[in-house]
Formats: structure tokens, C-alpha cells, sequence
């Protein structure tokens, strides 16, 4: 038995919307780089200079916060880029899935089942053996 297999991440970056999404993680990316480059300068300036330690250690704080903070961020433009990427593609699948009568699709490599046809689920019957099963043993 053949299993077809999609590859998300080939199929995500040359595709419009890969390149888009990337394009726009990227951009986030160069931003947030430059703030925390930014800040990095102000608190070796503060270091080198004669202020007073706490401005020192509050510029030192606001950095590792920065930082922190742009991890986060991206993390979640990441993740959200992702699930619109996702919405578009999962019709899509469907429909070839559909036209090629194909009962289930994995995405490689992460080896998760992208789509699979109603057809194929057979947790009803195994329910019902189960409870068959049951009531035939005291």
C-alpha cells in the first residue's frame, strides 16, 4: 500500500504565500534585531561611561526584557503565519485528495497525518466491538 506524502515545508517556501509569510517573518525579525542591537550599544555606552550602577543594571534589565520580549513575539507571528498557511492549504489537499481518491495524506517529516477521508475512521465499529465485547464477558 502507497501512502502519499506532502512535504509542508518544500511546498510552503516556494509557494507565494511561503515566500510572503517568510517575508514577513523576516522584516519582524530585522526589527527586533535592531531595537535589541539598539539597546545593546545604550548599555555598553552606560558600562563604559561613569553612571550610576543601577541605570546601568535597569538598562542591562530592559535588555534581557527586550530580548525576551522579541522571542515571544516572534514565536507567535511564527505560529500565527503558520496557521493561516494551514487554512489555505488544507482545502486544497482535501480537493486533490479528493480528485485522486486518496484516503489519507502524511505530512513529512513530522509524520502527522494532514488529511485523512471520513471514510477511513473506523472508530464507531471499534466502539461497538468494544461494548459487544463487553456485554459477552460477565
Amino acid at each position: 500500500m502507497i501512502f502519499p506524502v506532502l512535504l509542508a515545508l518544500s511546498l510552503q517556501l516556494p509557494s507565494p504565500l511561503g515566500k510572503a509569510a517568510t517575508a514577513q517573518l523576516r522584516d519582524a525579525q530585522t526589527q527586533k534585531q535592531r531595537a535589541i542591537a539598539e539597546k545593546q550599544a545604550e548599555v555598553q555606552q552606560l558600562s563604559r561611561s561613569s553612571a550610576a550602577p543601577a541605570r546601568v543594571q535597569r538598562a542591562q534589565v530592559e535588555l534581557q526584557r527586550l530580548t525576551r520580549d522579541a522571542e515571544e513575539e516572534l514565536a507567535a507571528l511564527d505560529q500565527q503565519l503558520q496557521k493561516e498557511f494551514d487554512k489555505k492549504l488544507r482545502p486544497i489537499v482535501a480537493k486533490i485528495a479528493e480528485e485522486e481518491h486518496i484516503g489519507i495524506i502524511f505530512e513529512y517529516p513530522q509524520q502527522l497525518i494532514l488529511w485523512s477521508s471520513p471514510s477511513i475512521d473506523v472508530t464507531a465499529k471499534v466502539i461497538a466491538r468494544l461494548d459487544a465485547e463487553a456485554k459477552r464477558k460477565p
